[in-house]
């Protein structure tokens, strides 16, 4: 076994690896996947990251520079700081990135469109690594997998090809692999998660739009792909402009036989936020869903991901890894990016008590990742005899501290460990409303790591979860 010096990709692969533990995946999604380690300056300890765009830049600086740094320093074992720029993320012509090693065989074997190629049109807003050669295909994803290759052979078959699955099991990936084999074939691609299809929308509405003239260029925009690609449609729950607007463009997309290509964390019929209409267009195609990964599909990825990092693990550390409890491919992925980060402080090793000792910290998180989440109920009843309140008071408009803190704590985890969506866990307190809730979230995210109650509450809360033989008793939430 050799071990390379760590890079900056790689530090930074495996800061990512701990921050996506801690944040909602949306927020990881929509600002920190496509992010990248440029640089380190040593003599002033900063370390820069790169961002697709001025807006990310800012957005990582004003909402979630203290977490990054936080992490990065417990990474690189001493205080850092944190800047960022924005880097060509679909261009192999950036020196920052072509000096990284690492980065330069992602771009340059992950699809990435080059300024050389036929496509005239603007490449999608999709991550270079996520493209069919570096999915790993098992008999959990192998029909969605199938899928999309046919959107490719044969586009606007299975209009709409919907994927379905838990956060963190693929869905992004499959839809960046057909972004980048469609847009290779000369066809005009558009990526968009639901949320920025709605901010568009928004912005388009509005003066001075940065789409650059309005409702009509934003609707040009859209329905003229060949190719559209919407993740995470559920954030269209309960939104009507939204959907209203989502379901022309999908109208005029499929009478003009162009592909359409969604994702969720349901099934369309399970989509109760949705009208009915726009619901019963997701179901007219194929629905193919994307399964939690077994012990012989987690240690095939892990072996395919440790390819990708500057360090070698022996077959039987990544074995290890693989037979912790992890539900989700994004959980595998960070447990393997802090076991790589932790090998350069024990000069390489890689026995049992080393790999032990690196993911440890992820334990009581990983000890929840149970076959069936628990309960709404369950998770209610935990945290009002935890905190000292009553239901009625999390679902009522309440906003005494404690009461509100015990909603935050509820909200965190119905999300993080009962799998709900901010949707659903909206409609369980009250009809909330959507930045409600994530605000509740990443309030607990941020406190889990900063504030020793915060961090008690939840360990003593997931410890009665996972208790056997709970007794529940019914609460109306």
């Amino acid at each position: 076994m050799t071990t390379a010096p760590a890079t900056p990709a790689t530090t930074w692969a495996a800061t990512l690896g701990q921050i996506q533990m801690i944040i909602t995946p949306a927020n990881y999604d929509t600002w920190l996947r496509d992010t990248i380690g440029l640089r380190y300056d040593a003599d002033d300890h900063t370390f820069v990251v790169g961002a697709p765009s001025a807006f990310a830049t800012e957005w990582l600086h004003t909402k979630l520079r203290p977490i990054l740094v936080k992490t990065l320093a417990r990474v690189l074992g001493h205080a850092v700081e944190v800047t960022f720029e924005v880097v060509a993320v679909h261009g192999i012509d950036a020196p920052a990135l072509i000096a990284d090693p690492i980065v330069a065989t992602d771009l340059t074997t992950g699809g990435v469109p080059s300024p050389t190629r036929r496509n005239s049109a603007p490449p999608p807003a999709i991550h270079p690594a996520l493209t069919f050669d570096t999915f790993v295909v098992a008999d959990e994803n192998r029909l969605a997998h199938q899928a999309a290759r046919s959107c490719i052979v044969e586009p606007g078959k299975l209009n709409p090809l919907f994927i379905v699955g838990s956060s963190g099991l693929g869905k992004t990936h499959l839809l960046s692999a057909i972004g980048h084999e469609a847009y290779e074939q000369g066809l005009n691609v558009i990526y968009a998660p639901a949320e920025r299809f709605g901010n568009d929308y928004v912005k388009a509405l509005g003066p001075g739009s940065g789409l650059g003239g309005g409702i009509e260029q934003f609707r040009r925009r859209y329905r003229n792909a060949d190719v559209l690609l919407i993740d995470d449609v559920q954030f269209f729950e309960g939104k009507e402009k939204f959907q209203d607007e989502f379901f022309h463009t999908f109208n005029d997309l499929q009478s003009a036989g162009k592909q359409v290509v969604i994702s969720g964390d349901r099934m369309p019929s399970q989509l109760v936020g949705l009208m009915d209409a726009l619901r019963g267009r997701l179901q007219w195609g194929l629905v193919a869903d994307l399964q939690k990964p077994s012990f012989a599909t987690r240690l095939a990825i892990l072996r395919a991901k440790v390819q990708q990092h500057a360090h070698q693990l022996p077959d039987a550390a990544l074995e290890l890894i693989a037979e912790r409890c992890c539900p989700t491919v994004r959980e595998l992925e960070g447990y393997l990016n802090r076991v790589l980060a932790y090998m350069p402080l024990v000069g390489g090793k890689t026995t049992a008590d080393v790999i032990e000792r690196a993911l440890s910290p992820l334990s009581p998180v990983s000890a929840l990742a149970a076959d069936d989440p628990p309960d709404v109920d369950t998770i209610i009843i935990a945290v009002c005899r935890r905190t000292g309140t009553d239901a009625a008071d999390l679902r009522g408009r309440s906003r005494t501290r404690d009461v509100t803190y015990a909603r935050h704590l509820a909200m965190f985890i119905l999300k993080e460990d009962g799998r709900k969506t901010p949707a659903e866990i909206g409609r369980l307190f009250g009809n909330r409303d959507h930045s409600t809730v994530l605000a509740g979230i990443t309030r607990i995210t941020h406190e889990q790591t900063t504030r020793e109650e915060t961090k008690a509450d939840l360990t003593a809360i997931r410890e009665t979860l996972t208790r056997p033989h709970t007794t529940n008793t019914a609460i109306a939430v």
